[in-house]
Order: structure tokens, then C-alpha cells, then sequence
């Protein structure tokens, strides 16, 4: 039941945002009386807090998933590989995507604080994770450009993040497309600087 609760008030916040996504509205989609959620969560911004934790910790663990997966990979394979889960993550929940989007767009002062503290312990994480990767690839490589490469990586998910509502179909694949080749791009340019290997003619995607 509490999953269905917490899926109805995403829903439910993806149409309406949060004041518009009432109890009464989440327990009619779920089928129960308003007062069943109350053996549940106290009040409704327990339940929002719990809908939204589940988002954004589904989100952090995909994209751990996708680091252990391809810890053993280039460099470039692995930023690559996780450019690709950002757009599988999110396009296989569009409504979690949206509910998302609401959230970011127009912040809540009973989720603000959470958010806030999922976002700097998801960005340490990624900074961390990123950045033993890069200096392992990279021994030479200064800490400010190993923090300039993570703000492109950064730069170019977020591109992408927003792309998934911006455009359809082939103009949004084309967007990921584009969104690769800037990583290898950026690659490119760190392998001929500090490995000598010039970038090959004839890539394959």
C-alpha cells in the first residue's frame, strides 16, 4: 500500500504540484478513504517526503549501478556509459521525471531542505567517484581540471536531463548523440595532453 501511496502522490504532483495534490485526490486514485492514509504518514508532507526520497535515492543507486558496472572500463567509457543511464533512467520514468522537474522548478519550503541534502551528498559522491577515476586515468592531471572535467560532465547530464522534455524521438536522440560525442570530445583532448594518443579517425559510437 505504501508504494501505491507513494506512486499516486508523484503522480498526482506531476499534474498539480503540491498544494494541488491533495490527500483526498491520492487516496481516489489509490481507491482507499482519504483518512487509510493516515495509518501510513502522519500528514502530507510526510508522504511527499517519503515519495521524494524514494525518487532521488532511485536515481543515486542507478547511477552507482552504472560506475560498478564499468569501474574496469576507460575513462571515457565509463562517462559515457553514465551519460546513457541518465537518459535510460529517467525516459523509463517519465512520471517520476516530471514530478521531478516540479520539484526543481518550483521548490517547496517542506521538501527544500531534503532536496538540498540529497543534492550535496549525491554531487560529494559524484566528485569523489569521478575524480579517483579521472587521476587514476590521469596522474598528472591537476586537481582544478580534474574539477573543470566533473562541471562539463556535470553540464553535459544536466543537457541532457532537461532534453528528455525539450524534445521527441529523433531530435532528442539526436541530442543524446551530440551529448556523446562532446564526451569523447572531451577525451580526445585529455588523451592527447597528458597519454600522447591522438584521436582515432574513424570512431565508432
Amino acid at each position: 500500500m505504501q508504494k501505491k501511496l507513494i506512486d499516486a502522490a508523484l503522480h498526482q504532483y506531476a499534474l498539480h504540484g503540491y498544494h494541488g495534490a491533495t490527500m483526498r485526490k491520492i487516496a481516489t486514485e489509490v481507491g482507499i478513504k482519504p483518512a487509510s492514509i493516515y495509518f501510513f504518514y502522519q500528514n502530507k508532507e510526510e508522504l511527499f517526503i517519503a515519495a521524494f526520497k524514494q525518487l532521488l535515492d532511485n536515481h543515486f543507486r542507478k547511477m552507482e549501478s552504472i560506475l560498478d558496472e564499468n569501474r574496469d572500463k576507460p575513462v571515457e567509457q565509463i562517462f559515457s556509459a553514465m551519460i546513457q543511464g541518465i537518459v535510460s533512467h529517467h525516459k523509463g520514468d517519465i512520471q517520476g521525471t516530471d514530478a521531478y522537474i516540479s520539484l526543481v522548478t518550483s521548490p517547496i519550503p517542506e521538501i527544500t531542505k531534503y532536496l538540498n541534502d540529497h543534492m550535496m551528498r549525491y554531487n560529494d559522491w559524484l566528485g569523489h567517484s569521478l575524480g579517483s577515476i579521472l587521476k587514476n586515468s590521469y596522474p598528472m592531471m591537476t586537481q582544478d581540471e580534474t574539477a573543470r572535467v566533473i562541471k562539463q560532465f556535470v553540464l553535459i547530464g544536466n543537457g541532457v536531463f532537461w532534453g528528455i522534455k525539450l524534445y521527441h524521438d529523433d531530435d532528442f536522440e539526436e541530442q543524446v548523440v551530440l551529448a556523446d560525442d562532446i564526451i569523447h570530445s572531451l577525451f580526445d583532448k585529455l588523451n592527447k595532453k597528458y597519454l600522447n594518443v591522438e584521436a582515432p579517425n574513424n570512431r565508432v559510437n
